[in-house]
């Protein structure tokens, strides 16, 4: 027997509970069911899967919003792979067995566009690497899910090639059998018997071993008993290998040992440690209240703005740099020799020279990457700052072939005012696009323009040597560039600095307290405070770190909370970013499952490039704090 590592599993649960057809009923036990089996196999005693890794799919329209989800989760799974359907199963003329959803057609031609093939999961458990597999079923017709699933495996031995324990297909009827949905009760029949057993563990007349685990085999000899007895269809199963050695709920720690015989009467019995029952199998508290903390520098705050404050340390560390650098050229300057040459000192500021242009170049390149991270702002002032030096270069050589061309048509008295003419119409463009358009490049290359054209035109006699001899002579570019890469990345670093402090005050002045209970749920901000019954919505759910609550249809929409702003991307009304709360991500789904019960469902995952992004109203990720979703 086997217990499942949760951090390394995973369990995607479907179910249909309404439909936009009318020739298929309504289920509304099926999101109970789905919502229920979540709340059960993340938390102890089962314990299956951690929560983060639950996945659950209710009321989708398309098959095409499920197939991709189906692939990933299944090839996510390294231990435990939990695919769990519940609504109508349908065939179609050649018997091929479809899983209906709200948009699903039933007519038998139109099943392949409008439904889940049941050839998607049974491909994607196929494909998946977990060591353990097991597919549930709760829908009419289950029972031909059998023969494509384990035997398969067995036929062609997948299991042996990829060391795969096996796959235990458990479904609620036959092959030509309906499942039963019974009128008014929480649960389908079927899976409200498996879920009992798994919040409570198989009754004493099962003749189930007092004290053993309850694993997969077990489950199904209770259910094929329990069931028929009860005038419902008896359920199929269908086991490979190990797989139905799986523990499913392990078994409860006695509550005393037995009293030695050697141990003297007045002294308490020494309690007997229970063996194998991992700590996870513990149940966890609740926690009923979300709150923000308000302090400043908040460990929490730091944590959320670890990314800001990283930036903002490798610009300061930039800018010491170039400090550096500014230092080592004032000292070098005074070990100069009167004559020119490449030695001593004169070497060491051709040293810094290169140096600044190597950090310059550098910065440039790494531009790219902040665009990609979100920090558009970050790359143009890295970009800057190469066109404001490197610009300067472009100019004197534009400045100097164009004079070289025209010299000879228009003679020296007039070419000596090409580079004016150059400087005048930078600044017009720089005027112009301000007003015309948003070219944020045009200031630096207005400057760029401005510096070339001052070292053209303040060159020395021609005896003297050439432009660009004299430049090196003086190392003016390299002075230059160092001067502008202390002054535009000191500019950084105060944008930067900037950022992280209203990135402190935007999570600290902004209250925000949930609370949580079996009748609603209640949300207190600075100026509002509101509670929501669970009747009152249709769902509740969490997209990414968003966690968010959306209205029944009837809703009046006066009612509505207009505090919030109504997310078209999400399909609700966003409450908060889950990453505000000093909780982790596992005990706020948990206290979810725990208090919204049905209402709960919908936990998408937060995308890996998204994760430690902070959120706008819309639930795509803002480029700062400031600018952040928040609840006034």
């Amino acid at each position: 027997m086997s217990r499942p590592d949760p951090t390394r599993s995973t369990a995607l649960l479907i179910g249909t509970a309404t439909h936009s057809q009318q020739a298929l009923e309504d289920l509304p036990a099926v999101r109970a069911n789905v919502t229920e089996m979540a709340r059960l196999v993340t938390t102890g005693p089962v314990d299956l899967v951690a929560v983060e890794r639950c996945t659950q799919l209710l009321d989708l329209a398309h098959p095409g919003e499920a197939g991709v989800t189906i692939a990933e989760r299944c090839g996510e799974a390294e231990d435990l792979l939990l695919v769990y359907y519940a609504g109508h199963g349908l065939l179609d003329d050649n018997g091929e067995l479809f899983l209906a959803l709200s948009g699903t057609n039933p007519r038998p031609d139109w099943l392949k566009y409008t439904a889940i093939p049941f050839s998607w999961i049974r491909d994607a458990m196929r494909d998946s690497p977990a060591r353990t597999r097991v597919l549930i079923l709760d829908c009419c017709f289950a029972g031909r899910a059998l023969n494509t699933m384990s035997a398969a495996d067995v036929e062609n031995g997948l299991a042996d090639r990829s060391e795969i324990q096996g796959t235990f297909t458990l479904t609620a009827t036959s092959d030509n059998v309906a499942a039963i949905a019974p009128v008014g009760a929480e649960h389908t029949a079927f899976t409200g018997e498996l879920l009992s057993l798994l919040r409570h563990g198989p009754p004493v007349r099962d003749g189930h071993p007092d004290g053993e685990d309850l694993t997969l085999s077990a489950a199904y000899r209770h259910l094929a008993v329990t069931l028929p007895s009860q005038g419902l269809p008896r359920p199929r199963q269908r086991n490979t290998d190990l797989a139905a050695d799986l523990v499913l709920r392990p078994a409860p720690a006695a509550a005393a040992a037995p009293v030695a015989e050697d141990q003297p009467a007045n002294e308490p019995p020494v309690a007997t440690p229970a063996v194998g029952l991992p700590t996870s199998a513990e149940a966890r508290p609740v926690i009923d209240t979300l709150s923000r903390p308000q302090r400043l520098f908040h460990p929490l705050h730091r944590e959320l703005l670890r990314a800001h404050w990283r930036r903002l340390a490798q610009a300061a560390g930039v800018e010491a740099v170039f400090l550096v650098l500014l230092l080592g050229w004032f000292i070098s300057r005074e070990t100069v020799p009167d004559q020119v040459g490449w030695v001593d000192g004169d070497l060491m500021l051709t040293f810094l020279e290169l140096g600044a242009a190597a950090i310059v170049t550098a910065l440039a390149a790494t531009a790219a990457g902040d665009v990609r991270d979100g920090f558009p702002g970050v790359a143009r002032i890295k970009w800057g700052l190469a066109i404001a030096t490197w610009g300067v270069v472009v100019v004197i050589l534009l400045v100097t072939v164009i004079i070289w061309v025209l010299t000879p048509v228009f003679g020296d008295d007039m070419i000596i005012a090409v580079p004016f003419i150059a400087c005048l119409l930078a600044w017009f463009a720089w005027w112009l696009g301000g007003r015309r358009v948003n070219m944020w490049w045009r200031t630096p290359v207005a400057v760029a323009t401005t510096v070339g054209v001052l070292l053209y035109a303040t060159r020395g006699p021609a005896e003297e040597g050439t432009l660009w001899w004299q430049l090196l002579e003086s190392h003016s570019l390299g002075l230059l560039w160092t001067v502008t890469g202390i002054l535009v990345i000191g500019f950084l670093v105060v944008t930067q600095l900037e950022d992280v402090v209203t990135g402190h005050f935007a999570l600290a002045r902004r209250p925000l307290v949930v609370s949580l209970s079996k009748q609603g749920i209640g949300i207190q901000t600075r100026t509002h405070n509101r509670f929501i019954a669970w009747h009152h919505l249709d769902r509740i759910f969490v997209a990414g770190n968003i966690l968010v609550i959306a209205f029944k249809r009837d809703y009046p929409e006066v009612e509505k909370p207009r505090e919030f702003t109504y997310s078209t991307q999400l399909g609700g009304f966003p409450v908060a970013d889950l990453r505000h709360f000093p909780h982790s991500r596992a005990e706020i789904l948990h206290a979810l499952s725990h208090f919204a019960g049905a209402t709960l469902h919908g936990v998408t995952p937060p995308s890996r490039d998204e994760d430690w992004l902070p959120t706008r109203p819309d639930g795509k990720p803002a480029l700062r704090y400031s600018d952040r979703w928040s609840t006034q």
